[in-house]
């Protein structure tokens, strides 16, 4: 336990760090105001790929620092435990968090509120209308369920060996109410803050954050139902044992997470596609400028 207290505690030094250096460098490189007659009101395609794989580097910072963070803790999480599937699983998902934390933490250009708060015009305001409301559902139905799954868990006495499940779901639901949350900082970021914070590209940035709140929306159903898929199987297995009571349910168990974990691989590669792709795609469907 004390090597888990050590390890988060420098790996919280480590992201403080990283956004105070990204501070003190967003302050020494802040965006010059465009002077009339001096700078073409339109940006070059030069210009909008620079901009464009500097906006990436928040992804790529948060993506690093996740990996520095399950590196950190597998080990220490197997030695607590005594096992390895079950700590992946916590640990993967405490490190998605950490990543989207930071992702959230780091400097950014505020939007500038509309004058007309009920009609935005410009493009570069504040809007959580990113998507529809039904892109919501499966990442809330998928908590609730993994919260109605675990409180069967919890209560059951089907079999003896659920022990083991009783005291492991309470925390994987946990990292997934964790996951969750640090989710929807992430979309408030990409509410309220420039990915490119010129303002000759506001087209790109609004078509740039309405493309990466797909992705994270994606990233997040994913990584639900997976987390849920685990504790399904886990409790499908410990249910197939010979002195469970009833065991259809070892099998309505196995075969549901078998289909959750399914579903949020092919989430994940997705949110992972759109996130490797999204230079060529937030070009693909922004509007030419009229330059004549």
């Amino acid at each position: 336990m004390t090597k888990l207290i050590a390890a988060l505690a420098i790996l919280a030094a480590l992201a403080w760090a990283i956004t105070a250096v990204a501070s003190w460098i967003a302050k020494k490189k802040a965006p010059l105001a465009l002077a009339a007659g001096k700078v073409s009101l339109h940006a070059s395609a030069a210009e909008e790929d620079k901009a464009l794989l500097k906006a990436q580097w928040r992804t790529a910072a948060a993506a690093i620092f996740a990996a520095i963070m399950f590196l950190a803790l597998f080990r220490i999480s197997i030695g607590l435990s005594g096992q390895a599937g079950l700590p992946i699983a916590m640990t993967t998902g405490l490190s998605a968090s950490g990543g989207l934390l930071l992702f959230s933490a780091l400097p950014a250009t505020k939007l500038s509120k509309p004058s007309n708060p009920t009609k935005p015009t410009n493009p570069n305001s504040p809007s959580t209308q990113f998507l529809p409301r039904r892109t919501f559902i499966l990442p809330a139905a998928t908590l609730i369920i993994f919260t109605a799954f675990t409180i069967w868990v919890l209560v059951t006495e089907l079999a003896p060996g659920l022990s083991t499940m009783k005291s492991a779901c309470v925390p994987l639901l946990l990292v997934a109410m964790a996951l969750s949350a640090s989710s929807l900082l992430v979309l408030h970021r990409l509410s309220t803050t420039a990915m490119l914070p010129d303002p000759r590209m506001a087209a790109l940035d609004r078509r740039w954050r309405e493309i990466s709140a797909g992705n994270l929306l994606h990233f997040t159903s994913g990584a639900l139902l997976s987390t849920l898929a685990t504790a399904a199987i886990f409790t499908g297995a410990a249910l197939n044992a010979p002195t469970a009571a009833s065991p259809q349910w070892a099998t309505v168990c196995l075969i549901g997470g078998s289909l959750a974990g399914v579903s949020g691989v092919v989430l994940l590669v997705l949110a992972a596609k759109g996130t490797l792709s999204i230079r060529a795609t937030v070009r693909k469907g922004a509007p030419v400028p009229i330059t004549a």
